[in-house]
């Protein structure tokens, strides 16, 4: 494929794309039945069929709205409900998908996409440039939960320029829009279901995606089906034309044995995140194959309070890290299922710095002589003291055990306590939780957060109350450089800025898993780490 270049201040910015992929999503039915004959290993595709698919963690509020959720498992059913304007492959190149080509203004705050002139919403009506000018001014109005809004930063204005030309205007350079653009969350909606189902769309989605929803159980089970017009995949797809399978059945199946149950018993044909202690049993049974991908996320870590004494020191908080065997906790909870993670963000995230793995290890001897030198001796307890106060760290919770965290930070406990510190969990309500965390009424919290770019440090770094003005001045450059290279080097400096300063801990790295009938084809995985059922089939 050829893609037509010009220089931009100092950027090379695609422009326009050649025929032939333009042409891809206007084939003839002839051409699209012969690209959809055969497989990628040339199998013989057999179209037709019902996947159903275990989901182990439910849907947050049941919303299958992409501008009003942040949540990745509910970003599995809406990824095949609704497309977006471009799409990111897995070595962070953009490609068309709605849109055919864009242009990046010389002053880089204006973006000018050309779009496809043969999509069709579900609902019949057609998708142009008045249909995203929609969406993004909706966008802009929606508030939390959802990343919609955070995830077009400085938004302006949208502009109609013809039937299928729309400009989008910043108001200053916003670095992550494109990949924040391939995400789900900027997925497009149709306006006219917007106007009719009004603040129920969220259990009335209707996009453009090569599935259409269908009905929903609320929490138990959501139905789509094959949408029968579909010819305009993005550019990274295997095939054009329809999906294969007739349709889609998610159940939420968030106990880790009925899960696993159901899948053995043959009630789905495909089920997520396996347990680590069923997972070699599933690898080693030969009616299943297990696929992994990794999540652009910030990795799960521990994030410490510096805005809170006595953690506002850092020789203290590098105590913490250097008493704990992160290897040894990811390794007896997770039985080798999950890599341990060395960096705030995974590997698969634009800027990742490969740098820091293994630049530090495990060293309880010189932890607690950091501890003695600042004046912290162990009591008859065996918990360190200071001034008459103890040693303790005090953790705020919400997330129950999500992913195994709290069978984490029991051992984090146990090897904490035998380094003389002590540590106290607090297992709040959610909105308890957000009020001691917007106070900073804590010392420590473990949790990730999901995000394209990784401008996600803006979100953790509110969250996480880091008082830094190095870290806020690395995190605004990020913000607005577009230049890859230059880009990437940011986000290496406050990986080690993190790390240098002992602000975080991370632990692992999410390994999205599926485990599935060995007659299920084609399943990939997109750059953002969701399944993509689009290119899926159902050998017969």
């Amino acid at each position: 494929m050829k893609i037509k270049m010009k220089r931009l201040s100092g950027k090379y910015l695609p422009l326009f794309i050649s025929l032939a992929v333009i042409l891809s999503g206007c084939q003839t039915a002839a051409s699209t039945k012969e690209a959809t004959a055969t497989s990628k290993n040339d199998e013989q595709v057999t179209p037709g069929g019902e996947l159903t698919f275990a989901l182990s963690i439910a849907l947050t509020n049941g919303i299958l709205d992409p501008h009003r959720t942040s949540s990745p498992q509910n970003s599995r059913i809406m990824r095949s409900i609704f497309d977006s304007l471009i799409v990111e492959l897995p070595d962070h190149t953009f490609k068309p998908w709605l849109a055919t080509s864009w242009e990046i203004s010389p002053d880089q705050k204006s973006y000018t996409f050309t779009l496809r002139q043969d999509v069709l919403f579900h609902d019949g009506t057609p998708f142009n440039a008045e249909a995203v000018k929609f969406n993004f001014e909706r966008i802009n109005t929606v508030e939390a939960p959802g990343v919609a809004k955070n995830n077009i930063g400085p938004f302006q204005s949208v502009e109609v320029l013809d039937p299928y030309k729309v400009r989008i205007n910043f108001t200053k350079p916003f670095a992550p829009f494109l990949r924040n653009l391939s995400s789900e969350n900027l997925g497009i909606v149709s306006p006219e279901a917007v106007k009719k189902y009004g603040d129920k769309f969220y259990n009335n989605p209707v996009g453009t995606g090569p599935f259409k929803f269908v009905k929903l159980t609320e929490g138990t089970e959501y139905v789509l089906q094959k949408n029968p017009a579909y010819n305009w995949a993005p550019a990274n797809a295997k095939h054009q034309g329809p999906a294969y399978l007739d349709k889609l059945v998610f159940k939420v199946i968030t106990e880790e044995a009925t899960r696993v149950g159901v899948l053995q018993s043959g009630d789905v044909k495909a089920a997520d995140i396996i347990p680590p202690p069923n997972m070699a049993a599933i690898k080693a049974d030969p009616r299943f194959q297990v696929q992994e991908a990794e999540l652009l996320n910030y990795n799960a870590a521990i994030h410490i309070n510096n805005t809170k004494a006595p953690w506002d020191n850092v020789k203290l908080r590098e105590a913490l890290r250097l008493s704990l065997d992160i290897d040894k906790i990811v390794k007896t909870v997770y039985l080798g299922t999950f890599p341990r993670a060395w960096s705030s963000i995974s590997p698969s995230i634009f800027g990742y710095d490969p740098s820091l793995e293994k630049k530090w290890k495990s060293d309880p001897a010189q932890a607690g002589q950091i501890l003695d030198d600042l004046g912290w001796k162990k009591g008859a307890d065996g918990i360190r003291v200071k001034d008459g106060k103890r040693l303790t760290v005090d953790m705020i919770d919400f997330y129950a055990n999500r992913e195994r965290r709290m069978d984490v930070m029991a051992i984090v406990q146990n090897q904490w306590k035998q380094a003389g510190i002590e540590l106290k969990i607090s297992s709040l309500s959610v909105g308890a939780y957000t009020e001691r965390s917007n106070s900073g009424d804590y010392d420590i919290w473990i949790g990730s957060q999901y995000g394209a770019d990784p401008d996600v440090y803006r979100v953790v770094n509110k969250n996480s109350r880091f008082k830094d003005p190095e870290l806020d001045t690395l995190l605004d450059a990020g913000y607005a450089e577009l230049d890859d290279a230059k880009r990437k080097d940011i986000y290496q400096k406050v990986q080690n800025l993190l790390f240098d300063k002992a602000y975080t801990i991370p632990i692992y790295v999410f390994p999205y898993s599926v485990a599935s009938v060995k007659e299920l084809k084609g399943l990939p995985f997109d750059a953002h780490g969701f399944p993509l059922f689009y290119d899926a089939w159902l050998k017969k």
